[in-house]
């Protein structure tokens, strides 16, 4: 039995399909240049929150159908994101460093300055 295993660019992700693992929803609204994580929106578009366990994952239609609401959301794959999670105080974050920022697809001069 031959198999084809399709190879994507990490860096696209809308290449990242992975119906699997899931989907997390990113708030570039709420994500600012000058915070230490990424903001995430809660599951069932509850609110915004740092802690990916509060995120999801949820499934690609879940997560399609809170995010069509919003033009300042991101969706994107736990596969894309699962080897940027650290843990902190029993949370679990993704760091908002410039690597990460260019792996979602954030624009640095789009995100606004934290007070």
């Amino acid at each position: 039995m031959k198999i084809n295993l399709t190879i994507t660019n990490s860096a696209n992700v809308n290449q990242i399909d992975d119906d699997a693992t899931g989907y997390y929803l990113i708030s570039k609204r709420w994500t600012m240049i000058n915070d230490s994580n990424i903001t995430f929106v809660r599951i069932k578009g509850l609110g915004y929150c740092y802690n990916v366990h509060w995120a999801g994952p949820s499934n690609k239609l879940e997560a399609a159908r809170v995010g069509e609401k919003s033009k300042t959301t991101l969706m994107v794959s736990h596969a894309l994101l699962k080897s940027f999670f650290v843990e902190s105080n029993g949370d679990v974050l993704l760091p908002n460093t410039p690597e990460i920022r260019n792996l979602i697809g954030f624009d640095r001069s789009a995100l606004q300055l934290a007070n």
